[in-house]
């Protein structure tokens, strides 16, 4: 029987606001961060998810917290949900990293899963373990729904893989924070049934 995982990206920080590379630092969400928190879950409720996971970053337990308290459901920490590390680029933006290191800079849009940033996680590495997630999930929750908190360039690798496109240069899906893509695993395969849902944001993003 097919199971649903709804991927959340976590709330906003301080750092989103700033463009700014956070990786596996300890970031808290703003205020606009939890109540996007607040509102993915009162949008994911009419999935009936049951249980939900998410990456120990704080940012992201935060987010869980909120929404496992909104819906009645317990949540669990999975470290294969956690941010790629960035390495020496967390705390910077893309233009300073462009302007710093244009070499490594391009090559990030042009070598593919087999890119690593400097000092930071590979790409092969943060696939794998979003794709072993996925398989966990289809082993627990047969025929049901449940919720993983995670993070951008994770949620980025696992729907290029879900969609079958390869990181080279800069692919066309977002992945917002507060917003959620749906993907279906049965017998091994994955199925993107929705992507990016930011509808319950938009009232959000008008004030």
């Amino acid at each position: 029987m097919p199971t649903r995982i709804a991927f959340l990206r976590h709330g906003e920080t301080e750092k989103n606001k700033l463009g700014l590379m956070q990786g596996d630092s300890p970031e808290p969400l703003t205020e606009i961060g939890r109540e996007q928190a607040r509102l993915a879950g009162r949008a994911m409720d009419s999935y009936q998810p049951i249980k939900l996971y998410t990456s120990p970053a704080v940012r992201s337990q935060e987010t869980a917290q909120i929404i496992a308290d909104l819906l009645g459901i317990p949540f669990e920490v999975s470290s294969l949900l956690r941010e790629q590390s960035l390495g020496r680029w967390e705390g910077k933006s893309w233009k300073m990293i462009e302007k710093e290191d244009p070499e490594t800079a391009r090559r990030r849009d042009t070598e593919g899963w087999w890119f690593c940033p400097p000092g930071g996680e590979p790409r092969l590495r943060v696939r794998h373990r979003m794709l072993n997630f996925c398989k966990q999930m289809e082993e627990r929750h047969q025929n049901q729904t449940v919720i993983a908190v995670s993070h951008a360039c994770a949620l980025y690798f696992l729907l290029l893989v879900v969609l079958g496109l390869e990181p080279i240069g800069r692919q066309p899906i977002r992945t917002d924070n507060g917003a959620f893509s749906v993907i279906e695993a049965s017998e091994g395969k994955l199925t993107c049934l929705s992507l990016n849902e930011r509808a319950h944001l938009e009232d959000l993003m008008k004030d």
